[in-house]
């Protein structure tokens, strides 16, 4: 998956899964007090990030960041 389309992904709302390693990974969407935000981590452990650039910086998928795994998806 290119960035372009994981922009397009988050722009649209729609919800994503992968695997890796063998374990289920989700993104989905909410609000919540602070606002908008995008949760992506294991299946019922999902982190919320309140931005694009916020998950490019900060969200890892064990060990790795996840911008640095978003060319395999």
């Amino acid at each position: 998956m290119t960035k372009d389309d994981f922009i397009l992904l988050i722009e649209t709302k729609k919800e994503f899964e992968f695997t890796y390693k063998g374990k289920l990974y989700t993104m989905t969407y909410g609000t919540d007090e602070k606002g908008a935000y995008i949760a992506l981590g294991r299946l019922y452990e999902p982190v919320r990030y309140y931005s694009f650039g916020e998950i490019m910086n900060e969200a890892k998928i064990e060990n790795h960041f996840f911008r640095e795994l978003l060319e395999i998806l």
